[in-house]
């Protein structure tokens, strides 16, 4: 009768037998991690690093930074402007990407990805945006001009660390502008 009794896989006590469920492995939690930390292990190979990290030597960090460089569009590239609401428009060279359907609010569709960002920010003052550099306020006309230089590798007017912050911000001074106008 002792022959059929089922025993823990990790410490192999006698396990309580149970009507309902999932028949047991382990006899506790502690057992079953044990187990899984043990399982995995063969041989020499440790699941979890055991001295200390060794530091990056300095060629590796150069060729890092080497791989993500921005990336210039060449002249020849068919770079164009889109529509995205009434006070923004987004240069675009045609890539598309897929945008991941939301359950029960939108099904998954493919959108064109943005190189850089024309925004309306005021009464005919538009801003430029490409990355994490900006141009303007400015025409509208002077800030699609902008934003296709920044595209090609030109430099923006500054740079943004915060675009919420930045276009909060500018949106107010002119605001402020307008006010004292009146």
């Amino acid at each position: 009768m002792d022959a059929f009794v089922k025993r823990c896989e990790q410490c192999n006590e006698p396990l309580s037998e149970t009507t309902r469920g999932r028949p047991q492995k382990y006899c506790s939690d502690r057992c079953r991690q044990a187990h899984r930390k043990t399982a995995l292990r063969t041989g020499n190979d440790l699941r979890y690093r055991t001295g200390p990290v060794k530091p990056k030597t300095a060629p590796q960090g150069t060729d890092f930074l080497e791989k993500f460089e921005p990336e210039n569009l060449s002249q020849k590239t068919k770079l164009h402007f889109e529509r995205v609401n009434e006070v923004s428009f987004k240069l675009t060279d045609g890539d598309v990407t897929n945008v991941p359907a939301s359950h029960g609010q939108w099904g998954g569709y493919r959108a064109t990805k943005a190189v850089a960002w024309v925004i309306k920010i005021g009464s005919d003052a538009w801003l430029a945006r490409c990355g994490d550099e900006a141009s303007g306020p400015s025409s509208f006309n002077e800030a699609k001009a902008n934003a296709l230089a920044m595209a090609r590798g030109a430099c923006g007017d500054y740079f943004v660390e915060n675009p919420i912050d930045h276009l909060n911000g500018l949106q107010a001074r002119l605001l402020d502008r307008d006010g004292e106008a009146e």
